[in-house]
């Protein structure tokens, strides 16, 4: 019967109708894939087959398969947003069944995997912490919280040293004075005397008339070494200006200035003298004059001769003795004569003068061609006795209010920035003594004072001689000595010879700042040594950032020194630079167990030896092994952060280090460095450590690789994207959501990534839109429509042939 036929044909125009509209309702679905009916006639069979004649029974759906064509890449603002250009799908997880897809709209759950809008986890190779992406497929999730930090276990530097810089070091030879004066405790006045004549006192007025009755006298001045000696005739009367009679002080002022007078301009051939006459108001109606030398600290004699007898009127006859100036104390160096020969052989003659200080004399060394000095001074109080806490210190003329050893302490180092500039103390351990000493050399000074005699204080300067002790005169104490009342300590200097010059002294002294001179008092030293403090003791510097385990940044500064080579000294080498090493600016080399506590535990200045070849090229052999083992990460007071320390290398470090690491240690490598003829550059450099830091951006490529950027200046590589492909794509199973699934048909995924094989390759923020072909589609749903209506026609046309069959009579 043709109705069969007929709904046949409406089932399959239906279909077609049902397959169309899907596709054209999927229009702007993304990563769809177009389908389309396929057909099959449909003809009755026997057991032996069909007949000759056989007639059709319709129409049948054989298969609805998909086309797997390209669809049109549009691009999107979403990072996520994925799209395959070529073949293979998205491998896709969702609650544990494996899904495929060509749909890229990805984003980020709460829990940081990236799925697509239905909660199915894309799948791909995830990547460890070094960045190395795996061959094991799983959800890729993206570590949204912060980034954990990484403490610098390796620092890659790859540096340009400049074969044409100069050699800034240099080997000199430094000398220290070690005279038997250096240091001794001199005892004697704190200020010095002046010669002084004093007269018998009187009273005013004088009974003398100068009118009628001058005054005559010599006087003289004898055994000065820095003044005038000689004798002045003096011939006082109202023709020389004085007054008639002497009545009041002001008088006798006048008179004092015509004996001044006289004394600088005497009469030919008479000499002026180094004497001055003063007038003296003693109080209490007591008056007088006294004659006193112009030079003080000498012992001198001034003497009154040949007096008229009217001059006992003003004291001076019977002639008073003079009592003699006395010199304050020194450090008690003589005057001492040594010499420089420089490289040419030229000789330079230096004299040490008499009771200078050693800081003076070593800025006078200082102007020497060649040469270098410094120079300081040290004492020891202890002993300090205050009966009633009366007892005053000068120390370098600062009277000190201080009475206890404890309390000078801390009063002479506050005064070290202002009056007392470069002088420290330091109390020892048990308070008993307390040493002062003098950055510069200058000398030391003490004196003491107090209301209560017996108050003492006792000053050792050179441990080698005798100590000295002041004391305040005890009440009564008719023999005490008080002209022994300061103590002056001198310093020692240093001095330093450039390369090829020397100092001898041809007549070695018995006592002096300068010890006889030989080779053995002098020792080689390092001239311009490296101080990082100093940018004219090293050739070149660079700085970058480095991490400790708690991401905290400091500052690591490499410092190059060019290092002299002599042929014929086999401990010097060609190409030969030093690279020292700082961290926050501080020393972070091993300790050096061979010195005293606490110096045995104190990081030591750390250097690496940098060898190149004579083509320029890093010597890898000769180049030290650059492990930094003693670095203690500081926090801005100079105190332990808390992050991981160090692992020296007598405690077990070496340049191996562990993942994760173990201790602050890292290591440094140069490797590409050169050292060329052109200036130093800094071509590249990087160390694997970071601070903590916020996911900023994901960018993904077309090989799928997920990379991921971080507030810290930081990226990674997160993972990489899978995409599968099937021998059959027809064969999969549609499970809604522009989402297939494997089946028998389709065979088994074969897994890899983008760009590889016959996978295609990703676009980062696009998606692929459906490829339905809109016009197309209209034009097939016309063609269904007609087949529907074709089939219907059959039924009705059936149905009336039926209908006169049945009406036959």
């Amino acid at each position: 019967m043709p109705f069969d036929t007929a709904l046949s044909g409406i089932r399959a125009a239906s279909t077609d109708l049902t397959v169309t509209g899907n596709n054209i309702a999927n229009a702007s679905t993304t990563g769809f894939k177009v389908s389309r009916v396929e057909f099959g006639d449909v003809y009755a069979t026997s057991v032996l087959g069909a007949g000759a004649n056989s007639v059709g029974s319709g129409i049948q759906v054989q298969d609805v398969a998909q086309g797997f064509s390209q669809g049109n890449i549009a691009f999107t603002e979403n990072e996520l947003d994925l799209a395959i250009n070529g073949n293979g799908f998205f491998l896709l997880s969702r609650n544990g069944e494996q899904l495929y897809s060509r749909a890229g709209t990805f984003g980020l759950n709460d829990d940081g995997y990236i799925t697509n809008n239905v909660g199915a986890r894309i799948q791909g190779f995830q990547a460890d912490t070094g960045g190395n992406v795996g061959g094991i497929t799983g959800d890729i999730q993206i570590q949204t919280a912060n980034l954990a930090p990484r403490q610098t276990t390796s620092v890659d530097s790859i540096l340009n040293l400049d074969s044409t810089d100069e050699i800034l070091q240099s080997i000199g030879r430094e000398f220290q004075t070690q005279g038997n004066a250096i240091g001794v405790a001199q005892i004697g006045l704190q200020n010095a005397t002046i010669t002084t004549l004093t007269g018998t006192t009187f009273a005013l007025p004088l009974a003398n008339d100068f009118t009628t009755t001058p005054m005559t006298f010599d006087v003289q001045l004898s055994g000065a070494t820095s003044g005038n000696n000689g004798t002045v005739s003096i011939d006082l009367d109202t023709g020389s200006g004085v007054p008639a009679t002497i009545n009041t002080f002001n008088d006798l002022s006048t008179l004092a200035g015509v004996i001044n007078a006289q004394i600088f301009n005497p009469v030919l051939p008479q000499t002026a003298i180094d004497v001055i006459a003063d007038a003296v108001d003693y109080g209490g109606g007591v008056y007088g004059l006294e004659i006193t030398s112009l030079q003080e600290g000498e012992n001198s004699l001034v003497q009154v001769l040949t007096p008229s007898a009217n001059v006992a009127q003003i004291g001076l006859n019977p002639a008073p003795a003079s009592v003699g100036g006395i010199a304050a104390v020194s450090n008690g160096y003589p005057q001492q004569s040594i010499e420089f020969i420089g490289p040419d052989g030229a000789i330079v003659p230096f004299t040490s003068l008499q009771g200078v200080t050693a800081a003076q004399t070593a800025s006078r060394l200082n102007a020497l061609e060649g040469v270098s000095a410094t120079s300081q001074s040290e004492l020891t109080l202890s002993n300090h006795t205050s009966a009633s806490g009366n007892l005053t210190v000068s120390f370098n003329g600062v009277n000190l209010v201080a009475d206890s050893l404890a309390g000078l302490e801390a009063e002479v180092n506050a005064l070290s920035d202002s009056v007392l500039p470069g002088i420290t103390a330091t109390l020892s351990p048990t308070g008993t003594s307390l040493v002062l000493a003098s950055a510069v050399g200058d000398d030391l000074r003490i004196a003491i004072d107090s209301v209560n005699g017996g108050d003492s204080l006792t000053i050792q300067g050179d441990l080698d001689a005798p100590a000295q002790t002041l004391q305040v005169p005890p009440v009564g104490a008719g023999n005490f000595d008080s002209t022994l009342n300061s103590v002056t300590v001198g310093g020692a200097i240093n001095i330093v010879l450039d390369q090829g010059y020397v100092m001898e002294n041809a007549s070695p002294p018995s006592i002096g700042l300068y010890q006889p001179i030989s080779d053995a008092e002098f020792e080689d030293v390092v001239i311009n040594a490296f101080d990082p403090t100093d940018q004219s003791t090293y050739n070149s510097a660079t700085s970058m950032s480095i991490y400790d385990s708690l991401g905290n940044s400091h500052v690591m500064t490499q410092y190059f020194v060019k290092q002299n080579y002599d042929a014929t000294d086999p401990a010097s080498a060609s190409n030969h630079w030093q690279m020292f090493v700082q961290i926050d600016g501080l020393d972070v080399g091993d300790p050096d167990t061979s010195l005293p506590p606490p110096a045995n535990i104190s990081p030591t200045p750390l250097s690496f030896g940098v060898y190149f070849n004579e083509d320029g090229s890093l010597n890898n052999i000769l180049t030290e092994d650059m492990l930094i083992s003693n670095w203690v990460p500081l926090d801005s007071n100079g105190q332990p952060n808390g992050a991981m320390g160090p692992q020296n290398v007598l405690a077990g470090g070496t340049p191996a280090i562990p993942e994760p690491p173990t201790s602050s240690n890292f290591v440094i490598e140069l490797n590409g460095t050169t050292q060329f003829g052109s200036d130093f550059s800094v071509n590249d450099v990087d160390q694997n450590g970071y601070a903590t830091g916020r996911l900023s951006g994901l960018s993904i490529d077309e090989s799928g690789i997920i990379f991921a950027r971080y507030t810290n200046g930081e990226s990674q590589t997160l993972a990489q994207v899978a995409l599968a492909d099937f021998t059959n794509q027809q064969g999969l199973q549609p499970v809604g959501n522009t989402m297939w699934a494997e089946n028998f048909e389709s065979g088994q995924p074969n897994i890899g990534t983008p760009r590889s094989a016959a996978l295609g390759a990703l676009q980062s923020g696009a998606l692929e839109e459906s490829n339905v072909d809109l016009s197309e589609q209209l034009v097939n749903l016309i063609i269904a429509q007609r087949n529907f209506q074709a089939s219907a026609k059959t039924i009705e046309t059936a149905d009336q042939v039926t209908q006169t069959i049945i009406n036959l009579r």
